[in-house]
């Protein structure tokens, strides 16, 4: 699998381009929450007949159409407009829609711009509080991404021998939800903050799987993992660690596996030298001073010091792995 991998600026062209990023994000953010891009994934229009539908004004319209043209995301067929079909899916209602991932992703653009200079400043990084609003918020954008990692990582693991599974940090429990209807088999403990575990239970009552799924509050970084578990999984969980933290995660969590049992770990990919894989890198600043991506082989060297042996690692989009080690009987 290619992956997004550093490019050559050699002109101030390429540097020209590269610093109007900040706008094609803004222009996508834009679109999305206005529903303008809804408007198009659902069928052709013009910018003037979008305006219409939506309450928004012409004029502008017009051009945040246009742009989402120069962008690629949307296509003309005279004088309308529609989204790129590849597309479509993801911004329709339903598992794949990514509409919440991009307000994500705009918060984080005010957040960048906001702390990322005084950081490298002075070293001093302000952890984001999240109230209930920002939790669920915050809850929504991370199923929309494990939407589109969960069902290939299940896939992946191959659920059938596994009955116990504890899930370390699993938010409101998406990942468990997927694992779950994968494997009929499997039962789940999501481990999380109180507050994040309640918004879990929510989520989960009404999908016949409230039997099959249990949340239980507590921090990772000193709850009880218990012992016993075929499966437990670290899905963007490490990244949040410095890595002598993560390392004691890794450690605390293959010790509650039961003998045979398997850590997987789902992360953001970053080469060996943490220098070339674009996605990776500009993720190790976002999480500023208290946490970083990791490298294969240093998770890796965290497992075989926990005495778990290599799986085979599976490469995930958009920018993700998967990296497996199983408990010696």
């Amino acid at each position: 699998m290619s992956r997004p991998m550093s490019q050559r600026i050699s002109s101030f062209s390429d540097l020209f381009a590269l610093s109007w990023g900040f706008a094609a994000q803004r222009t996508l953010a834009t679109a999305t929450r206005t529903g303008i891009i809804r408007h198009l994934a659902e069928g052709s229009d013009t910018p003037e007949g979008t305006a219409a539908s939506l309450g928004l004004d012409a004029f502008a319209v017009g051009k945040v159409v246009r742009a989402l043209h120069a962008l690629g995301v949307a296509e003309v067929d005279g004088a309308s407009y529609r989204l790129n079909p590849n597309l479509r899916p993801l911004f329709r209602p339903g598992d794949q829609d990514v509409a919440a991932f991009l307000a994500h992703s705009d918060m984080l653009n005010d957040f960048w711009g906001e702390t990322l200079e005084g950081w490298v400043r002075t070293g001093e990084h302000p952890r984001r509080v999240r109230d209930a609003e920002g939790q669920r918020k915050f809850g929504a954008a991370m199923k929309a991404i494990a939407s589109h990692l969960a069902p290939r990582v299940a896939e992946e693991l191959d659920l059938h021998s596994a009955r116990r599974y504890l899930d370390v940090g699993g938010g409101i429990g998406y990942w468990a939800t997927v694992f779950c209807r994968a494997e009929p088999g499997l039962y789940a403990t999501v481990l999380e903050h109180p507050e994040v575990a309640a918004l879990g239970q929510a989520a989960v009552a009404g999908t016949g799987l409230e039997a099959r799924i249990e949340f239980r509050g507590g921090s990772y970084t000193d709850a009880d993992l218990g012992e016993g578990w075929d499966l437990v999984l670290l899905a963007n969980i490490i990244h949040q660690e410095r890595s002598e933290g993560a390392a004691r995660l890794v450690q605390r969590a293959a010790c509650a596996l039961a003998p045979g049992g398997r850590l997987a770990v789902v992360d953001f990919r970053i080469d060996d030298e943490r220098r070339r894989d674009l996605i990776g890198v500009l993720f190790a600043i976002n999480m500023r001073g208290f946490g970083d991506t990791y490298p294969e082989p240093v998770i890796r060297d965290w497992m075989a010091r926990a005495g778990l042996e290599p799986l085979p690692r599976v490469d995930l989009a958009p920018a993700h792995w998967l990296i497996t080690g199983r408990r010696r009987l």
